[in-house]
């Protein structure tokens, strides 16, 4: 959001003034909301993938029996061979764990994804109608258009990727006062450092190989499924087609605890202020 002066007679550098206010009830709805997603995710795993928790050996019976019902309504005794059958019955078994284990995964990771979307849109919206709330353009004495000249909706490009809101943060000076009692910059905190990993985690997933991967192996290589020193990532060039990153050592809960520390912690009011440029046009007429 900060700006540098640009070479326009018609635009001048403000140092604008901000007072942002984060309701009550809207915080107990932003909070509230990682309860929620928590739950949903622990029940739907128990539930979907009850079978899948049980471990191999009970899932492989449960898909040979599944195999057996298949064949046995289709069984001919005249051209029957035992060994086929069982190489048959091998490779379904196989097949279907391999689907299922895969479906698991996917699961967990597009839970992950879901989530820190959800913190982003949480934190670009307050964000958003907070500094361009009425009272702060009556104190700046500026008004705030929702919409470009282009016709488009500002909130389209404002604060849409991770490293704009962790700029954001940092140019408005926002903090937590920490257990001590004195001021620690959010992006700072290990609250922001566990959401940057999430947010690098989706990226991934969705992504693939890229920056984001490449970042996150810095942070929690042990995330990444290897065969000798090969990361299996590289080797199938996918995150979602194939079970590549260990999701039995990513934890949902972490995630969405430092999501919701994250609004516990954050101040009913804070006072801030950041360079912007204002087009002053419409007062030189």
């Amino acid at each position: 959001m900060g700006k540098t002066k640009v070479n326009n007679p018609n635009i001048e550098l403000r140092d604008l003034k901000f007072n942002l206010y984060l309701d009550p009830s809207k915080k107990k709805q932003f909070i509230r909301i990682f309860d929620l997603l928590t739950e949903t995710h622990d029940q739907t795993i128990n539930t979907v993938y009850k079978h899948l928790l049980a471990g191999p050996d009970e899932v492989e019976k449960i898909f040979i029996e599944e195999f057996e019902a298949k064949e046995n309504s289709n069984f001919n005794p005249d051209y029957f061979d035992y060994g086929d059958y069982m190489e048959e019955m091998q490779n379904y078994v196989w097949d279907r764990l391999d689907e299922q284990y895969l479906m698991l995964y996917q699961f967990k990771l597009m839970s992950l994804s879901n989530l820190y979307q959800v913190f982003e849109q949480q934190l670009r919206k307050w964000l958003y109608e907070e500094i361009t709330h009425r009272t702060n353009e009556h104190y700046n004495q500026v008004k705030f258009n929702h919409v470009s000249n282009g016709n488009k909706n500002t909130f389209d490009s404002f604060l849409n990727n991770f490293g704009k809101l962790r700029d954001s943060l940092e140019e408005l000076n926002l903090t937590f006062t920490n257990p001590s009692g004195s001021e620690e910059l959010i992006v700072d905190t290990n609250i922001w450092k566990i959401i940057r990993e999430c947010n690098l985690l989706s990226n991934t997933f969705k992504h693939g190989s890229g920056s984001s991967a490449e970042n996150l192996y810095k942070l929690c290589s042990e995330y990444f499924e290897k065969v000798n020193k090969t990361r299996l990532m590289d080797f199938y060039r996918t995150t979602n087609l194939e079970r590549v990153l260990n999701v039995e050592k990513i934890s949902f809960e972490k995630y969405s605890n430092a999501m919701q520390q994250f609004w516990i912690n954050m101040k009913e009011h804070q006072r801030c202020s950041i360079k912007m440029n204002v087009d002053i046009s419409s007062k030189k007429q």
